[in-house]
């Protein structure tokens, strides 16, 4: 069986992740944040998920347990293909029974009941949905209590929940087992788990078809995650969910829908000779019909998005209709949100008013978050006005974040001011963030300042990840001092993923190495086998220098790949050197297809070498 593709004009998503908490006994996660932005981001990529901003709610990071369930249940009422739910945020266990909660900004952990959201109320909705497909992921703290509790003893509820899900034929992720907490890693973007989840949606994989499927996003992770020593991923999914694609596969060609190139033919003349301005003019009139008013907002930005590339007079104007809708909106939640957007789209554009949008907004964590989002944005091009903007937020936390953010916008074209930028934090875990970014930035230009800003900061697991972050960077034009620095680094965890890195960079060029080096690490290391999982990561870095080489070399790709023990990431790999050989050696590929065990990936592969 091949992935199913989904119809985007039929579905919708809705993204939960509150970054900051009103009680002190749960910590803020500002990285939760970049996950909400850079998820929907992915998702709405014309190149990747392809599906409508408009049906991808990001709620709120302030919003309550009414605003939550409102956009869920507005979004399960309405969607007829998929139904997506993301939650990113504190997993709490109540009282009594111990089921799940989703913690947001003003959960009191005293009064679960009355101040977060119970997973029950989330998989009703999808219960009462008629998409086709409904599809839950939650990046939280025993976040597999919503697949079932198999590993605390508390099975009842579990079981419960699970069964409830096989029935309707929903299909969970979930960031860790049930007895387990998710985690942040100093230094990394997102949660752990979400990072690794973005990466492979936007790097795509050459494992998997057309489509990146749920099947293949789990495998992926699973794989991934036990090779850096974190909580596993756990799935529950029933009627072939694992081959519901999610977004496109960058590394398999053209998607589903994707027409080739074209040559200079009539039909491309006239397109692109069409009068933008015409056809702005006729989406302003669109937009300004819309009843409702966030989604008018919505499309009157994009609208003047669209016109600052070609039709720059008309923009201003069109930001004047973007607040005036704003200001019709009902809910204040809904309000601020839609300010927040805004302000961040249009501050390249405009940064006066962006900058004033941002400050119109009244509750104070979403204005924060809004103006060193545009802090951020207008980095590269005044860097003086964002230090100016972020030093006007007064919570500390907020300004510390916008102040590393602003240093990692601006690292690669400024390193000097990035620096400095990084010096001012007074809070170190954001300060050694902001220096890791910055040398992740300048790694390639100029790697000596980048190991030297690594190896000053204090924080050593923060300067190891930095140090990982320079080896991967210089990998490819500098293997051996890439090599040379991964071996510096102390933590265990972070030297094998620095030098699988380094064996990926170099496949192409030197299957040898890169294979020698995978190898390596399991004879180096065999001392910390026990609890790093090294044979893991040599099977990742093995099955990256086989997916590289594959075409070229099949006979190599095909050895290393039954080499690797872990018989799933194995017949990946397989599948991957099949698909690569399939148009020039056919009687190969269908042997390599057949052989695999996994019925679903041996269909898959066998489906498309009969298209090769």
């Amino acid at each position: 069986m091949s992935e199913r593709a989904i119809d985007p004009a039929r579905s919708r998503i809705v993204l939960v992740g509150p970054a900051y908490y009103d009680d002190p006994q749960l910590e803020n996660v500002p990285v939760i944040a970049n996950n909400i932005s850079d998820l929907a981001q992915v998702l709405t990529n014309e190149k990747l998920g392809g599906f409508n901003p408009f049906h991808c709610i990001a709620v709120p990071s302030a919003a309550g347990v009414a605003q939550v369930g409102d956009a869920l249940v507005r979004a399960a009422e309405e969607a007829e293909d998929l139904l997506l739910f993301y939650y990113a945020g504190h997993g709490l266990l109540g009282p009594r029974r111990r089921d799940l909660y989703l913690s947001l900004a003003a959960t009191r952990p005293d009064q679960l009941a009355f101040t977060a959201v119970p997973f029950e109320a989330v998989r009703d909705a999808c219960l009462q949905s008629r998409a086709t497909s409904r599809v839950v992921i939650l990046d939280s703290c025993y976040s597999g209590r919503a697949i079932g509790d198999t590993l605390a003893g508390d099975d009842e509820v579990g079981e419960a929940v699970l069964g409830e899900i096989e029935v309707s034929g929903a299909y969970t992720l979930t960031s860790s087992p049930a007895n387990r907490a998710a985690l942040v890693l100093p230094g990394e973007r997102h949660t752990a788990f979400t990072e690794r989840l973005l990466a492979m949606l936007s790097a795509g994989s050459p494992a998997a078809g057309t489509m990146i499927s749920l099947g293949d996003i789990y495998r992926h992770l699973h794989t991934r995650l036990r090779a850096e020593g974190l909580p596993l991923p756990q799935r529950c999914g029933v009627n072939n969910a694992d081959l519901l694609g999610l977004v496109r596969n960058i590394q398999s060609g053209h998607a589903p829908g994707d027409a080739p190139a074209a040559a200079d033919t009539a039909e491309s003349e006239s397109v692109a000779g069409t009068d933008m301005t015409q056809r702005l003019t006729h989406a302003e009139r669109i937009a300004n019909t819309i009843g409702d008013g966030l989604w008018r907002t919505r499309a009157l930005a994009r609208v003047a998005l669209a016109a600052d590339a070609c039709d720059p007079d008309r923009v201003g104007r069109l930001i004047d209709q973007v607040e005036q809708a704003a200001s019709t909106i009902a809910n204040e939640d809904y309000r601020w949100q839609a300010l927040s957007a805004v302000a961040t789209s249009v501050a390249a554009v405009d940064p006066d008013r962006a900058e004033h949008l941002a400050n119109t907004i009244t509750n104070q964590y979403t204005r924060w978050q809004a103006l060193g989002a545009v802090a951020a944005a207008v980095a590269a091009a005044d860097p003086d006005r964002a230090e100016r903007m972020a030093n006007t937020i007064t919570n500390k936390d907020y300004r510390w974040q916008a102040f590393s953010a602003v240093a990692a916008a601006v690292a690669a074209a400024n390193p000097d001011w990035a620096e400095h930028m990084a010096n001012t934090i007074i809070n170190k875990d954001y300060r050694w963030q902001a220096f890791s970014a910055v040398a992740a930035a300048v790694a390639a230009a100029n790697p000596d300042r980048a190991e030297h800003i690594a190896n000053s900061i204090t924080d050593k697991y923060t300067s190891d990840s930095a140090l990982a972050a320079v080896a991967k960077a210089v990998a490819a034009s500098h293997p051996d001092r890439a090599e040379h620095i991964a071996n510096t680094i102390t933590n265990k965890s972070l030297k094998l993923n620095a030098l699988s890195a380094v064996a990926q960079a170099v496949a192409v060029g030197d299957p040898e190495r890169a294979e020698h080096l995978a190898n390596e690490m399991t004879r180096t290391h065999n001392r910390w086998r026990a609890f790093l999982s090294v044979d893991t990561t040599r099977a990742t870095a093995l099955s990256a220098v086989a997916s590289t080489v594959a075409a070229d070399d099949p006979d190599r790709a095909e050895r290393i790949a039954r080499a690797i023990s872990d018989r799933s990431t194995s017949e990946g790999v397989l599948a991957a050197v099949a698909k690569a050989v399939a148009a020039d050696d056919p009687d190969r590929a269908e042997r390599i297809a057949r052989a695999i065990s996994d019925r679903s990936t041996s269909e898959g592969v066998l489906a498309a070498v009969a298209k090769a």
